[in-house]
């Protein structure tokens, strides 16, 4: 994963905190799951009934090229048998395609497919406070696969962890269709990095930096870090110019400076919410080391 695509992306749009302003950044961070710089599905195996499989295969697909992020290779042609053990796979088949770096390979199996009828009792209660049962029959499709994931050095991932998904109505049709979506779609989402938006408070208590935080305001970071150099060089005691020096870099995906102008900016001027954002800095550095794994 290219260093640039793990950059913040700054949102001109401004939010306020209390009576400061804040600037507003979306970050790329890991999902449940940290997949590091992986952006391909490898499809290696899948066991369980073939209409099921099928449709699950298809499910994968259909839901990885709408979401975008990873491209999904169906190799279940291969012959391909993964075994957990321990914290490694063992990965048998004369006709295996190794995993390539940025790979994720996934085994999945359909443990449960099937609609049952349940009966649901419900209680209401009249003006009187008399108790009135009512059983209604309701189908249930129950869809439950089991995921082991994987990366190109083996680490296991995912060890034969199950998603499951219930889903009700009052017709059989279609309900193990939507119960096995919904898996997948979990699946997915606990492999998948997202955006997230986060807000990054500056401190405008001294006048003279007004105009320098109205430039970052408008999109120009690199413009605003320039005169912000300048002007904390000027003042080295202003731990308010350290501190939205700081804001800056951070904002433009520059952790280790920024973490460097938020500590100076501590040991001048400790306000509470200088310690926070120092906190938050920290995280958004160990998101993007995670995902250049």
């Amino acid at each position: 994963m290219h260093l640039r695509s793990l950059r913040p992306l700054l949102l001109l749009a401004t939010l306020v905190v209390g009576c400061s302003p804040a600037l507003k950044v979306r970050v790329l961070e890991p999902a449940k799951v940290n997949v590091g710089s992986a952006k391909q599905l490898a499809l290696v195996q899948t066991e369980g009934r073939r209409s099921a499989r099928d449709y699950v295969v298809r499910e994968l697909k259909r839901q990885s090229r709408n979401d975008g992020y990873f491209a999904l290779v169906d190799r279940t042609d291969e012959g391909t048998i993964v075994k957990v053990a321990g914290r490694t796979v063992e990965v048998h088949g004369d006709k295996a395609t190794p995993l390539a770096p940025g790979e994720i390979g996934l085994r999945v199996d359909v443990l449960d497919w099937n609609t049952d009828m349940e009966t649901r009792v419900t209680e209401t209660k009249d003006d009187k406070g008399n108790v009135h049962k009512r059983k209604q029959d309701v189908y249930v499709g129950k869809v439950a696969l089991g995921v082991t994931a994987y990366n190109a050095a083996g680490k296991v991932l995912l060890a034969e962890d199950e998603y499951v998904y219930k889903q009700e109505g009052d017709k059989a049709d279609g309900l193990l269709t939507l119960a096995a979506s919904n898996a997948v779609y979990r699946l997915l989402h606990d492999l998948t990095p997202r955006q997230v938006t986060h807000s990054l408070r500056m401190d405008d208590d001294d006048e003279a930096q007004k105009g320098i935080i109205e430039v970052a305001e408008k999109g120009n970071l690199e413009g605003a870090i320039t005169q912000l150099k300048a002007y904390a060089e000027q003042h080295p005691e202003n731990g308010g110019a350290w501190y939205n020096l700081a804001v800056l870099q951070d904002a433009s995906g520059e952790y280790e400076q920024a973490l460097e102008h938020y500590s100076r900016a501590i040991s001048l001027a400790s306000k509470d919410f200088y310690v926070k954002m120092k906190q938050q800095c920290e995280g958004r550095l160990a998101s993007r080391l995670a995902l250049m794994e």
